[in-house]
């Protein structure tokens, strides 16, 4: 039995990875782009962490968590 790891999205925390750790430490530094909000995820250690590609063209949209904050501020 494989001892998986489910890895998330670090802008919405949608599912992007559910593989074992071996699987995941081979594809460490590899860019992922995320099908939900469209951003890029670099693969380090394990973790997603926001891409410092500069070419992504959402690079300037803000994560879902500032906008969610923003929001609880009105209620």
């Amino acid at each position: 039995m494989h001892n998986s790891k489910t890895l998330f999205c670090y802008n919405c925390k949608s599912v992007l990875l559910n593989l074992p750790e071996v699987e995941i430490s081979k594809l460490n530094g590899l860019n992922f782009v995320c099908e939900c909000c469209g951003h890029r995820n670099l693969l380090t250690k394990n973790q997603f962490l926001k891409s410092v590609d500069s070419y992504d063209p959402y690079i300037s949209i803000k994560s879902i968590d500032s906008i969610l904050s923003e929001r609880a501020m009105f209620y």
